[in-house]
């Protein structure tokens, strides 16, 4: 089957990105470390940090914070009482794909995502039979107001959310509720597979089909994709579920342990295994208040006996949390 014409790109403008990783052969201990305090022969560990902290910062303002929702916004042209399932205005669907941008970039992902128009078509169906029901279901009846089968092919593909615009882009990435344990949300939107995307969006829900037709991993894709993500990440953004991610890696013999700035340990709870969305991935819940942090945060986190490609692996790597607004 001849698959549609990709018709919506994004391409991502590299800000600045720096990965690094020990060279496992040169390190005794074979561990990976990584972040803002690494000392700096040249500049020091000081002029480093307020570096980093400040593309953090810039990151957030052109994707992020230039994605939000003005109020402005149209979020569908579309009517629920009729099962008109509309379309979704372009500069609401670039929002979309802004905010989704944001956060693959900030773990490190460049490569570009492109729409899908069919599976748009087919996500907007989605969304509207969500609406209509005013309830999530990956499969939906036919019993349902505004059923199709569009919309039925669609929400079995697609992660859903009752979020609208690109606030839905939060959604996924926070994940909350007792059933969203592993993060299978997040993990898609930040797979490195990920090539294109349909897009469905309603006044009160949204629907983002991101199974099917993944690309060859870039070459430039991280050692790991972490979230929150090694380096300085605005503390708002920070969900109290940590994810770690591999591709094929074997997690069911790893601990995860953190430590403050100070050595002072971290209280965690690691969430059960579960493959299935995107990446293998572990997930764990630190006892980190958020709110309550008046300054920039530092946290080590170390893992170990990560299995990967038939070995064992411990990495370790820097979250440092600060506020945006300051």
């Amino acid at each position: 089957m001849r698959l549609p014409q990709l018709s919506y790109i994004l391409v991502s403008v590299v800000l600045l990105s720096v990965s690094c990783s020990k060279d496992s052969n040169k390190d005794p201990d074979n561990s990976h470390t990584d972040g803002p305090g690494t000392e700096n022969p040249v500049t020091g560990k000081q002029e480093t940090d307020k570096a980093d902290r400040a593309i953090a910062k810039q990151l957030y303002a052109d994707f992020y914070y230039a994605s939000r929702d003005t109020g402005t916004e149209v979020s569908w042209t579309g009517n629920e009482p009729n099962c008109q399932p509309g379309t979704v205005p372009q500069d609401t669907k670039d929002k979309i794909f802004q905010r989704l941008l944001y956060f693959r970039k900030a773990v490190g992902l460049t490569n570009a995502i492109a729409e899908n128009r069919l599976k748009s078509e087919k996500a907007q169906h989605a969304a509207l039979m969500m609406h209509a029901n005013g309830t999530l279901s990956h499969d939906p009846p036919n019993e349902w107001k505004c059923f199709s089968e569009d919309g039925k092919e669609a929400a079995q593909n697609s992660v859903l959310t009752s979020t609208r615009n690109a606030g839905a882009i939060d959604s996924y990435m926070q994940d909350q509720g007792k059933d969203n344990y592993p993060v299978g949300h997040r993990r898609y939107l930040l797979w490195s597979r990920l090539q294109e995307i349909g897009v469905g969006n309603t006044s009160s829900y949204n629907a983002i089909w991101v199974i099917g037709n993944p690309g060859e991993r870039p070459a430039d894709t991280p050692e790991f994709i972490a979230w929150p993500p090694k380096g300085y990440l605005p503390k708002q953004l920070a969900y109290p579920r940590w994810s770690f991610s591999i591709a094929k890696a074997d997690f069911t013999q790893t601990t995860i342990s953190m430590k403050t700035a100070t050595g002072e340990n971290v209280n965690l709870e690691t969430e059960k295994l579960k493959d299935g969305f995107g990446d293998e991935t572990i997930v764990w819940k630190p006892s980190i208040d958020t709110n309550s942090l008046i300054e920039d945060s530092r946290f080590v986190v170390s893992l170990k006996n990560v299995g990967v490609d038939g070995e064992t692996k411990n990495f370790e790597y820097e979250v440092v949390l600060f506020d945006v607004n300051e």
